[in-house]
């Protein structure tokens, strides 16, 4: 008999309608139904908090992360099923990844639709990722179920604001699949990122910046004198930015403001190639750090909870480097 807890935090997935469109009111809960015929499955279900997931601030998933890592060492279940609202679900998923020893079976999963609209999808995503926490797997970390897909936590977005197959990896696919008979696995995770050990604390004063034609070397100014520790610059392509964007980056380095530039870019690493004024070679030996081919937002959580841990430039850059 497994023992899975089910831990609720709100989202589309508990939302009814109102007078004025989808809300969340003080009743809402999960719909377990779809889980009920499973045989050889104790389920619990704990209510964490009620949130629309645009209202998930990074403190709030650090508390959760908090919590699956006191479940973890407890040993009392078998696996923990979280349900989140979908907007912000990766970076929730991605904070307790990097936390989490990884011996608990950690599954997110999430509705597209609510109950209250035609083809709902949330029932069987639950009914789906309650299997796959039941599911005996190594080193696969905290996953993502939602279409009958499997996804690293460290690579899944979302890519959709209303379909139901929102959720992809792009660049690797899903590891695998929840069919009606059985969970099959088509690959797994050749890495994790994983925090040092210690507590999980955060440095807020973390800021994401996105590149535009002519645009970003003022916001990273202005976030370098506003007191922020650490920036993360989504440049074009391999990594390249604007002169202008590459002497405020340069500014906000020589004033302790740890830089890591990442692609907005959908796939592909960034790489030191290009060495004009601007190209990701400059940027390197102006002193920027590299996340490889990981999404800005979730190196922000990264990069938040490192300089929280009181890690330094050269110990992010050594976390950075397997990327």
């Amino acid at each position: 008999m497994k023992k899975i807890l089910i831990i609720t935090t709100g989202g589309t997935i508990e939302m009814q309608p109102d007078s004025h469109g989808l809300s969340i009111n003080p009743v809402s809960k999960v719909d377990i139904s779809s889980i009920e015929a499973l045989q050889d499955v104790e389920i619990s279900v704990r209510k964490f908090l009620s949130l629309p997931s645009p209202h998930v601030t990074p403190e709030i998933m650090a508390d959760l992360a908090r919590e699956l890592r006191a479940i973890e060492k407890s040993g009392e279940f078998d696996g923990v099923v979280v349900t989140h609202g979908t907007d912000t679900l990766e970076e929730t998923a991605f904070m307790v990844d990097i936390y989490l020893e990884g011996t608990l079976p950690v599954v997110f999963t999430a509705a597209m639709r609510s109950s209250s609209e035609l083809g709902v999808d949330g029932p069987r995503n639950i009914r789906s990722a309650v299997r796959v926490a039941c599911t005996e797997r190594q080193n696969l970390g905290v996953t993502i179920v939602l279409n009958d897909e499997i996804h690293a936590a460290g690579r899944v977005t979302k890519t959709c604001t209303s379909n139901v197959s929102s959720f992809d990896s792009p660049g690797y696919g899903p590891l695998g699949f929840v069919d009606d008979d059985r969970v099959i696995y088509h690959r797994l995770p050749i890495w994790r990122m994983n925090l040092p050990e210690g507590p999980l604390v955060l440095e807020n004063r973390v800021g994401l910046v996105r590149t535009a034609a002519g645009f970003g070397h003022d916001v990273i100014d202005f976030l370098a004198g506003s007191g922020y520790r650490g920036i993360v610059v989504e440049a074009f392509g391999r990594g390249n930015v604007h002169p202008e964007t590459a002497d405020a980056i340069e500014r906000a380095i020589k004033s302790e403001v740890i830089v890591i530039i990442t692609s907005r870019c959908h796939e592909g690493r960034v790489l030191g190639v290009y060495s004009y004024p601007g190209g990701g070679k400059d940027l390197e030996n102006r002193g920027v750090l590299s996340a490889g081919d990981m999404a800005g937002n979730k190196i922000r959580i990264f990069l938040m909870a490192s300089l929280g841990r009181g890690l330094g430039k050269q110990e992010i850059e050594k976390l950075l480097s397997r990327l």
